[in-house]
């Protein structure tokens, strides 16, 4: 068993070594251009390039290899997209047919990333029994325009306006509906987010 294979069976994706080869080459294809990167120092002046290496810019062009933000992020994408459900798989998750994933999908009560035709539903928002409670009531209130990653970071990073215990710690929005809190604070701030974009 490969290293990838071996990790995808740990945390229980339930996909093949192909398929998970299939979403990588799928998310490489949308977090790349079309063409190669640029040199950014072909699009500025001499002035302009003085100016910023004074203030400490380094211009000179990254290369693409495994610290290139650009190729983290495409890894970072193709681990959500690979431990995402298929329609099947959230209909039987939460026992019902794949058209009302699909129309829910289409309410926004449901997060889904489309590839193609096929569409993936990111684990976050599902718990054993069903969906983490009130998060159907939160989706659709996030700018459907914001990037898979942006709207994992969101509801996996602490929140200052979500509070709660003794210490009032901030937790994340997926944490605050897992506790059983008010879906309406989340969606306000999710709301929010939309408006910040």
């Amino acid at each position: 068993m490969s290293g990838g294979a071996a990790v995808l069976e740990r945390i229980g994706a339930e996909i093949n070594a192909s398929e998970f080869d299939r979403l990588v080459v799928a998310a490489m294809e949308q977090m790349f251009p079309a063409r190669p990167l640029r040199d950014p120092r072909r699009d500025l002046s001499t002035s302009e390039i003085a100016v910023l290496q004074q203030g400490g810019f380094d211009l000179k062009p990254q290369p693409l290899d495994s610290a290139h933000p650009l190729i983290r992020s495409a890894a970072a994408y193709s681990a959500l997209l690979a431990s995402s459900l298929s329609v099947s798989q959230a209909a039987a998750r939460l026992l019902v047919k794949d058209s009302r994933i699909r129309q829910r999908l289409g309410e926004r009560t449901l997060y889904g990333i489309k590839l193609k035709a096929v569409w993936r539903l990111p684990r976050f928002q599902f718990i054993d029994a069903g969906m983490v409670p009130g998060i159907d009531m939160v989706l659709p209130h996030l700018d459907p325009s914001l990037h898979p990653l942006s709207v994992l970071g969101w509801f996996t990073s602490p929140n200052p306006d979500l509070v709660y215990g003794e210490e009032e710690q901030p937790v994340t929005p997926l944490d605050w509906l897992r506790a059983g809190y008010p879906a309406e604070p989340g969606s306000e701030l999710a709301a929010n987010l939309a408006e910040l974009g």
